[in-house]
């Protein structure tokens, strides 16, 4: 199984402080990320060299670390292996495929509001699906930010 990057972006209409929120707050982190497979989450704080689990559910899921986190303009995540069974797993074969692969989020100012752009893995064996699920994923944080953006793009 090889993996490829891909790269999306969002015109959204809401200030960059207001798609950061919806971006990595636990509640609407869930939301968004609930498009990829129902009940996503992630375990972190966001912070540079802070651990990340993302998790389905089950529990099992990504492992990586935050390489930088700056507010609100950029978080980028190397991922280290997988959670398995409640456990960090960076030593098995599917392990590995994973290690030192990164998913980054920029959020630029622009005049109508922020573009967030996204870079992320996705294995080669599930291009249609994940490429649709991004797209349904950027339109839920889209949506849910300037559903509660102030008048005014400040």
């Amino acid at each position: 199984m090889g993996t490829r990057v891909i790269e999306k972006s969002v015109e959204v209409a809401a200030p960059r402080e207001r798609v950061w929120q919806v971006l990595l707050e636990d509640a609407t982190y869930r939301q968004w990320s609930g498009v990829f497979f129902e009940g996503s989450y992630a375990e972190t704080d966001w912070q540079e060299g802070s651990t990340v689990r993302f998790l389905g559910p089950s529990g099992e899921g990504l492992l990586g670390h935050v390489v930088t986190a700056r507010h609100p303009e950029l978080v980028d995540v190397e991922h280290d292996g997988l959670v398995v069974e409640g456990r960090d797993d960076t030593d098995s074969e599917a392990a590995r495929e994973h290690r030192g692969t990164r998913e980054t989020y920029r959020l630029t100012a622009t005049p109508g509001g922020t573009r967030l752009h996204v870079s992320a893995p996705m294995s080669e064996d599930y291009d249609d699906d994940v490429l649709a699920a991004w797209d349904r994923a950027l339109a839920e944080v889209a949506e849910l930010a300037e559903a509660t953006a102030p008048s005014g793009r400040g």
